[in-house]
């Protein structure tokens, strides 16, 4: 699957981090995480105003990465994994976000704490590559011109 669909990403509960080239801008927390990318990166109006607030340059946004666990079912487990990804991944921005009761109970948890680490230090679950317009237009003349150069090579050959 191309890291450039937003079919790679999945539907459900993900922590995820926006990244400038190496540099992690942001990290959130989702319910659905592809319906949440979809609405704050790619809406009709681009990058939404919650963005545009986190995040100075959300057109220079050149990775989106995530994390899966089954903790992050819980919307309490997700937020407080949000946070312990905070820490590992230290953003340059940080948005405000609420921690409840059971959240904080989590980030008690030294299990859930060390878990939540080892996930955030490891490998994301997987990742996605925005394009600009300038970048897939430039991809589909790429395109074409490598089919054009087939299709000569094709009707040498038959002829």
């Amino acid at each position: 699957m191309s890291r450039f669909s937003l079919n790679n990403i999945p539907e459900g509960p993900a922590v995820y981090a926006l990244y400038e080239h190496d540099r992690a801008m942001m990290v959130g927390a989702a319910e659905d995480l592809r319906a949440h990318i979809e609405e704050h990166m790619f809406g009709s109006g681009g990058p939404s105003e919650v963005l545009r607030e986190a995040i100075p340059h959300p057109a220079r946004i050149t990775e989106i990465s995530w994390w899966r666990h089954p903790a992050m079912d819980e919307e309490a487990r997700r937020t407080a994994a949000r946070q312990v990804a905070v820490e590992v991944l230290a953003p340059v921005s940080h948005p405000r976000f609420t921690l409840s009761d059971l959240g904080a109970m989590a980030l008690e948890d030294p299990e859930f704490v060390k878990s939540m680490e080892a996930l955030f230090h490891g490998p994301p679950a997987g990742s996605f590559v925005p394009q600009s317009l300038d970048e897939l237009a430039r991809n589909v003349y790429e395109l074409k011109d490598k089919v054009e150069a087939l299709e000569r090579r094709l009707a040498q050959k038959k002829g």
